[in-house]
């Protein structure tokens, strides 16, 4: 909550007074209405705030120009975000108007969370023709945010227009009670949320809840309407458990759990106010496991609200050192080797402010992120904003999503379907409860569209499903979209991107790594569920494949610029069976003289042992031969003949 100059004076009870007309004012109080004043102040030091106020409206009958007795009970109505706050703090400034120069500030704020953007800004304009002189650093900086979120407003609705896009979500999911912070697998059919156990004033009542906040999930029906939230099995305890995130497969959740000042944090261990955990789901008892603290992204102080990527192996989250009550800022980690957890770092680029950014979601696309925030301008409480990864590695500019999703009201918890085109967030709009609204994300919103592609890894001779890894590479940039695991007869299951060249690769143990290149539409040509097999044959001496995804200067024999997928893929091939002695052999079609091919084809093959060295293969292992256009696997004759004779293979020694 806001700590403002009225509740530091108040508790001091130093109040100081610079109009004449507010020292006549409070002067005139009788003295009933300042021993009331006296009883409210006192009980509004133990923070009894319902009994602070009965003394004030005592005050204020007796005296109603009774400034102070005004401005301590805004200062409750802001601290208890009462809904009459905006009047009674109007009506305090307007009897004092010059004593509080920051209570314009704070009334122009009001406004803009009410929507009143207009009134908002002529009340800004009436604390300037006050010339009430310099406020403090911070206050000015506060000034300076208010007024421009509500310009941004007022500009906003100019240009839009009135917008009501977003409705809520048809079915059974959302109750009278809250409900919030929701995480989508790939299939964008099953959501996983959150519910508060506190309903109104009837305290822990919510159908379901053992707990302060729990896990529920409901289920979409073909018709687009979405099932009555169920409990997980499993995971829910006494304590708060909340916030969850999916992995792709929906198989791996990354959540928060806080502590309580009576039982900590119960069955689980932890560091802080709030910290982060990662539960399994155990397909044979059909149920999810406690979880376990990440370690590395915790700390003392509070860490909640993770977004999962698809792949498993990213992890951005609120992060507030000082606690939940303090700002907060999202950071990033990544999974190691061992299955651990980095240490966080904060979200590099131009999303984080000196305010809040929460409720991150990581679109399966990987490149597009979506968080809530009230430092970058927008309608009120917390927007709703969009941000997309750029080439160096930061996060570009972000966008308000508009009128359609954001509100002068709280709005987060937004999740964006795999296929891109729909998204659902939580608000508090027309029911007052958080509830799940859904809407039509604009085109410069969209992220790429994704869908979920299943398969498995097998020996391809034997047919047993193999532990593997499998990669999603962006051909054009050499980033990795997604990085999982092939898990025997379970399989993978990785997001497919529309739009681009991607390799597709694959390694077991023992075995030759798979590779292979194709080119990405979207739209009707994008498939909802494809099903891949790939198989990977066994390391043996006397082995040839052909190195795909290779790409030479025309011509020439000096690799291009590209990103060299099949090269790479060796190379760490190469480092992970370290035991392997390779010949790379280079092969030309017949256009041309014999002796320019096979030293060309020599070439060839020196620049792909060249690579290697530089990946840190040692040399020793690598042998080189030109075959020029001796060993030809096609008729020159054609291009395509020839197209399959230009090639690079790859011989295992031993």
């Amino acid at each position: 909550m806001t700590k403002s100059l009225i509740r530091a004076l108040a508790i001091l009870g130093c109040l100081v007074f610079a109009a004449p007309s507010a020292r006549a004012q409070n002067e005139n109080a009788s003295k009933g209405a300042r021993k009331s004043y006296s009883k409210a102040l006192e009980a509004y030091r133990f923070l009894s705030f319902n009994l602070a106020i009965e003394h004030l409206d005592k005050a204020i009958s007796k005296s109603p120009n009774y400034a102070d007795a005004w401005f301590l009970k805004a200062q409750i109505y802001q601290e208890t975000e009462h809904p009459d706050l905006e009047e009674v703090l109007k009506h305090a400034l307007l009897l004092d108007s010059t004593r509080f120069p920051h209570g314009w500030v704070e009334l122009a704020k009001v406004m803009w969370e009410l929507g009143k953007y207009e009134a908002g800004l002529k009340t800004l304009e009436r604390l300037d023709e006050l010339g009430l002189g310099p406020m403090t650093e911070e206050n000015e900086a506060k000034k300076a945010w208010v007024q421009a979120g509500l310009q941004f407003s007022v500009d906003a609705i100019a240009k839009e227009g009135e917008a009501n896009r977003a409705q809520p979500v048809q079915g059974g999911l959302n109750t009278s009670e809250h409900e919030y912070y929701g995480a989508l697998d790939l299939t964008g059919t099953r959501l996983v949320l959150t519910r508060s156990a506190v309903s109104g004033t009837l305290g822990l009542s919510t159908p379901g809840v053992v707990g302060g906040e729990d896990f529920f999930q409901s289920v979409q029906s073909e018709d687009g309407t979405w099932s009555a939230p169920a409990p997980l099995p499993g995971i829910n305890t006494p304590m708060n458990e909340g916030a969850p995130s999916l992995s792709g497969d929906g198989k791996i959740m990354v959540f928060t759990a806080c502590e309580t000042p009576r039982d900590g944090y119960g069955p689980r261990r932890g560091k802080g106010s709030c910290d982060l955990f990662e539960s399994e789901w155990d397909d044979q008892l059909k149920s999810w496991g406690i979880g376990k603290n990440l370690g590395a992204p915790n700390s003392n102080g509070w860490e909640s609200q993770p977004a999962l990527s698809a792949d498993g192996n990213t992890l951005v989250f609120a992060k507030s050192p000082k606690g939940h009550l303090h700002p907060s800022d999202l950071v990033v980690c990544h999974r190691l080797e061992d299955g651990g957890w980095s240490s966080p770092r904060k979200l590099p680029g131009a999303v984080n402010t000196e305010f809040t950014e929460e409720s991150p979601f990581l679109h399966p696309d990987g490149k597009t992120l979506y968080f809530s925030s009230d430092g970058h301008p927008g309608f009120g409480r917390l927007d709703v904003f969009m941000s997309r990864l750029q080439k160096d590695g930061s996060w570009g500019i972000p966008v308000n999503l508009g009128q359609g999703v954001n509100s002068s009201g709280k709005d987060n918890s937004l999740m964006v379907m795999p296929r891109g085109g729909k998204a659902l967030f939580a608000t508090t709009r027309e029911s007052g409860n958080l509830d799940f609204w859904e809407f039509d994300l604009p085109e410069e919103a969209k992220p790429i569209e994704v869908a979920m592609l299943k398969g498995v890894v097998k020996d391809f001779n034997s047919g047993t499903a193999l532990i593997a890894d499998v990669s999603l590479i962006d051909m054009e940039t050499g980033q990795v979209i997604s990085k999982t695991k092939s898990n025997g007869e379970e399989g993978f299951v990785i997001p497919l991107p529309e739009r681009g060249t991607y390799s597709f690769e694959a390694s077991a143990e023992g075995h030759l790594f798979g590779m292979s290149v194709y080119h990405q539409l979207g739209g009707d040509d994008l498939n909802g569920s494809p099903f891949v097999e790939i198989g990977l044959e066994a390391i043996e001496a006397g082995q040839t494949f052909t190195l795909d995804a290779i790409q030479f200067e025309s011509g020439l024999a000096a690799l291009s610029s590209d990103y060299q997928a099949g090269c790479e893929r060796l190379a760490q091939w190469m480092l992970d069976n370290p035991g392997v002695n390779i010949r790379v052999e280079g092969h030309t079609d017949n256009v041309g003289s014999v002796p320019f091919n096979m030293a060309l084809s020599e070439d060839r093959a020196t620049s792909v042992l060249n690579f290697l060295i530089e990946r840190g293969v040692v040399p020793s292992r690598i042998s080189v031969e030109g075959k020029g256009p001796l060993e030809p696997l096609a008729d020159n004759e054609t291009e395509e003949g020839r197209a399959k004779n230009r090639r690079v293979q790859v011989v295992i020694l031993e």
